[in-house]
């Protein structure tokens, strides 16, 4: 695993459907010593984002298509609705993102920070959570 430079240390939540995803993110994570809570569905997600936990997490880490009928960009409007404290979202897609207007007009309006391509090597996604994160105040 890509060890980071950074010695930012994240609280991170993390929501995905698929289970390999899942474990595969909260190890690569945690090995950069960065906090992790994880959900598999976006219904349990939405009432932990809703509790007062959420101005905790510095960074939310979503999939774009969760089944249970609350999608990740509902996520990450939740998100931005209910954060006392610039939490940062992340979407994660396997649709092509530069085909669809969705997710460009997510970054426009601030719902999401990053749209991530899946899949994404590991490096890479380090890369960008250090990257967005390099002026970060706590």
């Amino acid at each position: 695993m890509t060890s980071t430079t950074s010695n930012i240390k994240l609280r991170i939540l993390v929501v995905d459907d698929e289970p390999d995803i899942l474990w595969g993110l909260n190890a690569l994570l945690k090995a950069q010593s960065h906090y992790v809570k994880t959900f598999d569905n976006s219904s349990e997600a939405l009432r932990h984002i809703t509790s007062s936990e959420l101005a905790l997490y510095d960074l939310v880490i979503t999939d774009y298509r969760m089944p249970g009928g609350i999608s990740g960009l509902v996520l990450a409007e939740r998100v931005k609705k209910h954060t006392s404290r610039k939490t940062k979202v992340f979407l994660m897609t396997s649709f092509d993102v530069s085909s669809m207007n969705e997710f460009s007009e997510a970054l426009k309006s601030g719902i999401a920070d990053e749209i991530i391509q899946k899949p994404i090597p590991n490096d890479r996604l380090i890369a960008i959570i250090e990257k967005s994160f390099l002026h970060y105040n706590y």
